[in-house]
């Protein structure tokens, strides 16, 4: 009896730690268009092996991309600012650990790394403020 109670015990505080597991987790990350003039952001993102059509995201639309959390995940996205397209940036939109997820996103609540395309650039979301940070500025291929 003494050994089923341990074993309960261990299983009640493992289901307490499960949350805090990265591993197998589902995530999303989320691209949206705030570029001025109602200009149209061209948007891909990929993985080891695997990539997204390529979206045209129309002013104020966003674009989802939905994926579990697997050892050494990393999803970099492309974008690129009509109307010429010539503008262009590729980063990182989602690299799977703790650091990332929480210096970049923020936070795993919402379960988003929200990307915002902008006039001067690529602006991330901090969950739980709601406040965006510049990171990355547009380059000219």
């Amino acid at each position: 009896m003494e050994k089923v109670l341990i074993c309960f015990l261990f299983f009640l505080v493992s289901i307490q730690r499960i949350d805090s597991i990265l591993f197998l987790r589902r995530f999303n990350i989320e691209v949206s268009n705030k570029l001025e003039g109602n200009k149209i952001l061209q948007v891909t993102c990929s993985e080891k092996g695997a990539s997204t059509r390529v979206q045209f995201l129309d002013f104020n639309s966003s674009f989802l991309v939905k994926f579990r959390i697997y050892p050494k995940t990393l999803i970099w996205c492309n974008l690129w600012k009509g109307p010429d397209y010539v503008h262009h940036v590729k980063f990182n939109g989602f690299v799977g650990n703790e650091k990332f997820i929480h210096d970049v996103c923020g936070s795993r609540k919402p379960d988003v790394c929200f990307w915002q395309a902008r006039e001067d650039g690529v602006y991330v979301r901090n969950n739980p403020t709601g406040a965006f940070k510049f990171m990355y500025k547009w380059d000219i291929n």
